[in-house]
Protein backbone atom coordinates (compact mmCIF):
# COMPACT_ATOMS: atom_id res chain seq x y z
CA UNK A 1 0.00 0.00 0.00
CA UNK A 2 0.87 3.54 -0.61
CA UNK A 3 1.74 6.50 0.95
CA UNK A 4 -1.78 7.59 -0.39
CA UNK A 5 -3.53 4.56 0.59
CA UNK A 6 -2.09 4.67 3.99
CA UNK A 7 -3.33 8.78 4.35
CA UNK A 8 -6.57 7.23 3.20
CA UNK A 9 -6.78 4.32 5.83
CA UNK A 10 -5.53 6.42 8.67
CA UNK A 11 -7.83 8.80 7.79
CA UNK A 12 -10.81 6.66 7.95
CA UNK A 13 -9.77 5.15 10.97
CA UNK A 14 -9.52 8.25 12.47
CA UNK A 15 -13.28 9.26 11.70
CA UNK A 16 -14.67 5.66 12.94
CA UNK A 17 -12.90 5.88 16.32
CA UNK A 18 -14.07 10.09 17.07
CA UNK A 19 -17.68 8.73 16.05
CA UNK A 20 -17.55 5.66 18.22
CA UNK A 21 -16.44 7.96 20.67
CA UNK A 22 -19.33 9.49 20.78
CA UNK A 23 -21.65 8.18 23.07
CA UNK A 24 -25.15 9.79 22.26
CA UNK A 25 -24.91 12.45 19.68
CA UNK A 26 -27.25 15.45 19.35
CA UNK A 27 -31.06 15.10 17.44
CA UNK A 28 -31.27 16.98 15.63
CA UNK A 29 -27.94 17.68 14.58
CA UNK A 30 -25.15 19.89 13.42
CA UNK A 31 -22.75 21.04 11.61
CA UNK A 32 -20.11 24.38 11.78
CA UNK A 33 -22.10 25.16 14.43
CA UNK A 34 -25.54 25.07 13.21
CA UNK A 35 -28.71 22.42 13.76
CA UNK A 36 -29.64 20.94 10.41
CA UNK A 37 -33.21 20.55 9.38
CA UNK A 38 -35.00 18.28 6.93
CA UNK A 39 -34.73 20.05 3.97
CA UNK A 40 -30.82 21.18 4.18
CA UNK A 41 -29.46 17.43 4.97
CA UNK A 42 -32.00 16.13 1.94
CA UNK A 43 -30.33 18.70 -0.64
CA UNK A 44 -27.01 17.03 0.65
CA UNK A 45 -27.74 13.70 -0.75
CA UNK A 46 -27.36 14.46 -4.69
CA UNK A 47 -24.61 17.44 -3.31
CA UNK A 48 -21.74 15.72 -5.29
CA UNK A 49 -19.37 18.58 -3.49
CA UNK A 50 -20.48 17.29 0.32
CA UNK A 51 -17.20 14.85 1.34
CA UNK A 52 -18.15 11.36 3.01
CA UNK A 53 -16.90 12.37 6.48
CA UNK A 54 -19.54 15.02 6.72
CA UNK A 55 -22.33 12.62 5.96
CA UNK A 56 -20.24 10.07 8.36
CA UNK A 57 -20.40 12.36 11.10
CA UNK A 58 -24.03 13.60 10.77
CA UNK A 59 -25.28 10.31 10.03
CA UNK A 60 -24.13 9.15 13.91
CA UNK A 61 -26.53 11.95 14.93
CA UNK A 62 -29.30 10.79 13.14
CA UNK A 63 -28.99 7.08 14.43
CA UNK A 64 -29.92 8.89 17.77
CA UNK A 65 -32.96 10.23 16.18
CA UNK A 66 -34.45 7.07 16.19
CA UNK A 67 -34.91 6.88 19.78
CA UNK A 68 -36.90 9.90 19.24
CA UNK A 69 -40.37 10.12 21.07
CA UNK A 70 -40.77 12.79 18.19
CA UNK A 71 -41.79 11.46 15.19
CA UNK A 72 -40.61 14.25 12.78
CA UNK A 73 -37.17 13.44 14.17
CA UNK A 74 -37.45 10.15 14.60
CA UNK A 75 -38.77 9.13 10.95
CA UNK A 76 -38.36 11.83 8.97
CA UNK A 77 -35.62 13.43 10.00
CA UNK A 78 -33.75 10.13 11.40
CA UNK A 79 -34.98 7.11 9.12
CA UNK A 80 -36.01 8.55 5.89
CA UNK A 81 -32.61 10.40 5.44
CA UNK A 82 -30.69 8.07 6.45
CA UNK A 83 -32.12 5.46 4.37
CA UNK A 84 -31.80 7.85 1.37
CA UNK A 85 -28.23 8.59 3.03
CA UNK A 86 -27.65 4.69 2.34
CA UNK A 87 -29.60 4.09 -1.11
CA UNK A 88 -28.05 6.56 -2.36
CA UNK A 89 -24.33 5.33 -1.42
CA UNK A 90 -23.50 8.25 0.67
CA UNK A 91 -22.30 5.92 3.31
CA UNK A 92 -19.00 4.06 3.46
CA UNK A 93 -19.10 0.42 4.56
CA UNK A 94 -16.82 1.34 7.34
CA UNK A 95 -19.99 3.72 8.68
CA UNK A 96 -22.24 1.41 7.88
CA UNK A 97 -20.30 -1.41 10.46
CA UNK A 98 -20.41 1.27 12.88
CA UNK A 99 -24.24 1.89 12.71
CA UNK A 100 -24.82 -1.81 12.44
CA UNK A 101 -23.13 -1.78 15.54
CA UNK A 102 -25.36 0.79 17.24
CA UNK A 103 -27.97 -0.48 16.07
CA UNK A 104 -27.69 -4.16 17.20
CA UNK A 105 -26.68 -2.57 20.27
CA UNK A 106 -30.68 -1.52 20.88
CA UNK A 107 -31.80 -4.72 19.81
CA UNK A 108 -29.96 -6.35 22.71
CA UNK A 109 -30.78 -4.45 25.35
CA UNK A 110 -34.27 -4.29 27.15
CA UNK A 111 -36.74 -2.12 25.19
CA UNK A 112 -37.25 1.26 25.96
CA UNK A 113 -40.41 2.52 27.75
CA UNK A 114 -41.91 4.04 25.01
CA UNK A 115 -41.18 1.36 22.92
CA UNK A 116 -39.80 3.67 20.14
CA UNK A 117 -36.06 2.66 19.39
CA UNK A 118 -35.77 -1.00 18.33
CA UNK A 119 -38.40 -1.05 15.82
CA UNK A 120 -36.83 1.23 14.36
CA UNK A 121 -33.53 0.62 15.07
CA UNK A 122 -34.62 -2.63 12.87
CA UNK A 123 -35.60 -0.94 10.56
CA UNK A 124 -32.71 0.96 9.66
CA UNK A 125 -30.97 -2.28 9.87
CA UNK A 126 -32.94 -3.52 7.04
CA UNK A 127 -31.65 -0.64 5.00
CA UNK A 128 -28.11 -2.19 6.25
CA UNK A 129 -28.94 -5.23 4.89
CA UNK A 130 -30.11 -3.75 1.70
CA UNK A 131 -27.24 -1.95 0.61
CA UNK A 132 -24.98 -5.24 1.73
CA UNK A 133 -27.86 -7.09 -1.30
CA UNK A 134 -26.87 -4.76 -3.83
CA UNK A 135 -23.32 -3.58 -3.22
CA UNK A 136 -21.93 -6.52 -0.58
CA UNK A 137 -19.50 -5.42 2.26
CA UNK A 138 -20.62 -7.48 5.10
CA UNK A 139 -18.34 -10.80 5.72
CA UNK A 140 -20.52 -13.86 5.45
CA UNK A 141 -20.26 -14.34 9.56
CA UNK A 142 -21.45 -10.55 9.77
CA UNK A 143 -24.01 -11.40 7.68
CA UNK A 144 -25.23 -14.18 9.74
CA UNK A 145 -24.64 -12.48 12.93
CA UNK A 146 -27.39 -9.72 11.49
CA UNK A 147 -29.72 -12.37 10.24
CA UNK A 148 -29.61 -14.36 13.47
CA UNK A 149 -30.23 -10.98 15.72
CA UNK A 150 -32.99 -10.05 13.82
CA UNK A 151 -34.85 -13.22 14.16
CA UNK A 152 -34.04 -13.65 17.22
CA UNK A 153 -35.29 -10.55 18.24
CA UNK A 154 -38.49 -10.26 15.75
CA UNK A 155 -39.27 -13.89 17.84
CA UNK A 156 -39.33 -12.32 21.11
CA UNK A 157 -41.42 -8.90 20.71
CA UNK A 158 -44.19 -8.38 22.60
CA UNK A 159 -44.92 -4.75 21.37
CA UNK A 160 -47.49 -4.70 19.25
CA UNK A 161 -48.24 -1.28 19.00
CA UNK A 162 -48.41 0.15 15.45
CA UNK A 163 -49.58 3.44 14.65
CA UNK A 164 -50.59 6.39 16.67
CA UNK A 165 -52.04 9.42 15.54
CA UNK A 166 -50.02 11.69 17.78
CA UNK A 167 -47.15 9.87 18.26
CA UNK A 168 -46.60 8.01 15.12
CA UNK A 169 -45.04 4.81 14.22
CA UNK A 170 -43.77 1.88 16.19
CA UNK A 171 -44.87 -1.27 14.14
CA UNK A 172 -42.22 -3.32 15.42
CA UNK A 173 -43.52 -6.33 13.81
CA UNK A 174 -43.72 -5.07 10.46
CA UNK A 175 -40.08 -3.60 10.52
CA UNK A 176 -38.72 -6.71 11.84
CA UNK A 177 -40.43 -8.32 9.09
CA UNK A 178 -38.37 -5.90 6.68
CA UNK A 179 -35.24 -7.08 7.85
CA UNK A 180 -35.70 -10.59 7.26
CA UNK A 181 -36.91 -9.68 3.63
CA UNK A 182 -33.88 -7.87 3.03
CA UNK A 183 -32.06 -10.84 4.28
CA UNK A 184 -34.23 -13.72 2.43
CA UNK A 185 -33.42 -11.40 -0.79
CA UNK A 186 -30.00 -11.60 -0.68
CA UNK A 187 -28.80 -14.68 -3.28
CA UNK A 188 -26.12 -15.08 0.02
CA UNK A 189 -28.77 -16.61 2.50
CA UNK A 190 -28.29 -20.33 2.48
CA UNK A 191 -31.15 -22.80 3.58
CA UNK A 192 -30.19 -23.09 6.84
CA UNK A 193 -30.87 -19.27 7.25
CA UNK A 194 -34.02 -19.18 5.51
CA UNK A 195 -35.22 -21.86 8.01
CA UNK A 196 -34.49 -19.47 10.54
CA UNK A 197 -35.92 -16.24 8.97
CA UNK A 198 -39.51 -18.77 8.55
CA UNK A 199 -39.16 -20.04 12.34
CA UNK A 200 -38.85 -15.89 12.77
CA UNK A 201 -41.73 -14.83 10.59
CA UNK A 202 -44.38 -17.79 11.61
CA UNK A 203 -43.59 -17.22 15.42
CA UNK A 204 -45.67 -13.86 15.12
CA UNK A 205 -48.14 -14.89 12.45
CA UNK A 206 -51.21 -14.70 15.59
CA UNK A 207 -49.60 -11.75 17.55
CA UNK A 208 -49.73 -14.71 20.23
CA UNK A 209 -52.91 -13.92 20.36
CA UNK A 210 -52.96 -10.42 22.12
CA UNK A 211 -54.31 -8.49 18.96
CA UNK A 212 -55.74 -8.61 15.89
CA UNK A 213 -53.51 -6.76 13.29
CA UNK A 214 -55.10 -4.25 11.02
CA UNK A 215 -51.44 -2.06 10.26
CA UNK A 216 -50.13 -4.22 7.15
CA UNK A 217 -48.66 -6.77 9.52
CA UNK A 218 -49.47 -9.58 8.13
CA UNK A 219 -48.54 -8.81 4.40
CA UNK A 220 -45.29 -7.64 5.62
CA UNK A 221 -44.75 -11.31 7.32
CA UNK A 222 -46.02 -13.22 3.64
CA UNK A 223 -44.05 -10.91 1.52
CA UNK A 224 -41.11 -11.87 3.51
CA UNK A 225 -41.85 -15.76 3.82
CA UNK A 226 -42.17 -16.03 0.29
CA UNK A 227 -38.74 -14.66 -0.61
CA UNK A 228 -37.35 -17.15 2.44
CA UNK A 229 -39.46 -19.77 1.12
CA UNK A 230 -37.71 -19.42 -2.24
CA UNK A 231 -34.27 -19.66 -0.97
CA UNK A 232 -35.33 -22.68 1.66
CA UNK A 233 -35.01 -25.87 0.71
CA UNK A 234 -38.29 -27.28 1.83
CA UNK A 235 -40.49 -29.74 0.07
CA UNK A 236 -43.97 -29.54 -0.03
CA UNK A 237 -43.59 -31.45 2.82
CA UNK A 238 -41.85 -29.12 5.03
CA UNK A 239 -43.95 -26.49 4.20
CA UNK A 240 -47.45 -27.89 5.54
CA UNK A 241 -45.56 -28.99 8.79
CA UNK A 242 -44.14 -25.37 8.82
CA UNK A 243 -47.87 -23.84 8.41
CA UNK A 244 -49.31 -26.92 10.79
CA UNK A 245 -47.37 -25.44 13.48
CA UNK A 246 -47.62 -21.74 12.81
CA UNK A 247 -51.35 -21.97 12.98
CA UNK A 248 -52.31 -24.87 15.48
CA UNK A 249 -53.40 -22.14 17.54
CA UNK A 250 -56.25 -21.15 15.31
CA UNK A 251 -58.03 -24.79 16.01
CA UNK A 252 -60.73 -25.09 18.33
CA UNK A 253 -64.51 -25.64 19.28
CA UNK A 254 -64.87 -22.86 20.56
CA UNK A 255 -65.06 -19.16 19.48
CA UNK A 256 -63.81 -16.74 21.77
CA UNK A 257 -62.12 -13.48 21.54
CA UNK A 258 -58.76 -14.81 21.28
CA UNK A 259 -59.39 -17.18 18.94
CA UNK A 260 -61.12 -15.24 16.45
CA UNK A 261 -58.45 -12.44 16.91
CA UNK A 262 -55.82 -15.38 15.55
CA UNK A 263 -58.20 -16.84 12.75
CA UNK A 264 -57.84 -13.08 11.42
CA UNK A 265 -54.47 -12.73 11.65
CA UNK A 266 -54.01 -16.60 9.72
CA UNK A 267 -56.09 -14.82 7.49
CA UNK A 268 -54.07 -11.62 7.10
CA UNK A 269 -50.94 -13.47 6.66
CA UNK A 270 -52.39 -15.89 4.25
CA UNK A 271 -54.07 -14.00 1.56
CA UNK A 272 -51.38 -12.25 0.62
CA UNK A 273 -48.96 -14.80 0.35
CA UNK A 274 -51.63 -17.05 -1.47
CA UNK A 275 -51.78 -14.17 -4.07
CA UNK A 276 -48.21 -13.56 -4.22
CA UNK A 277 -47.75 -17.20 -4.80
CA UNK A 278 -50.10 -17.43 -7.82
CA UNK A 279 -47.83 -14.12 -9.17
CA UNK A 280 -44.65 -15.94 -8.90
CA UNK A 281 -42.50 -16.50 -11.66
CA UNK A 282 -40.96 -19.97 -9.89
CA UNK A 283 -42.99 -22.62 -11.27
CA UNK A 284 -41.31 -24.73 -8.49
CA UNK A 285 -42.13 -22.77 -6.06
CA UNK A 286 -45.69 -22.69 -6.38
CA UNK A 287 -45.84 -26.40 -6.40
CA UNK A 288 -43.89 -26.42 -3.11
CA UNK A 289 -45.87 -23.98 -1.57
CA UNK A 290 -49.39 -23.10 -2.76
CA UNK A 291 -51.16 -26.54 -1.95
CA UNK A 292 -50.09 -26.06 1.54
CA UNK A 293 -51.26 -22.40 2.04
CA UNK A 294 -54.72 -23.38 -0.03
CA UNK A 295 -55.10 -26.21 2.79
CA UNK A 296 -54.51 -23.80 5.27
CA UNK A 297 -56.76 -21.02 4.28
CA UNK A 298 -59.59 -23.60 3.85
CA UNK A 299 -59.21 -24.89 7.64
CA UNK A 300 -59.71 -21.59 8.63
CA UNK A 301 -63.38 -22.01 7.51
Amino acid sequence: MGLVGRGKTWACAALMLALAGRAAAECPPRWDGQPQQVAQLRAWTQDAAIPPAQFQQVAVALADCLASPDPALRDELGFELLSAWMRAGRLAPEALRLLRDRWLAVLQAPPDAQGFHAPFAVLALSEVARVDRIQPFLRPSEREALLAAGAGWLQQWRDYRAHDDREGWRHGVAHGADLLMQMALNPALDPEGAALALASLGSQVLAHGQLAYRHGEGERLARAARFALLRSAWTAEQVQAWLQTVLQPTRGTVWDERRLRQVHNARQFLWPLYVALQEQGDAGLRERVLPAVRQALAGLD
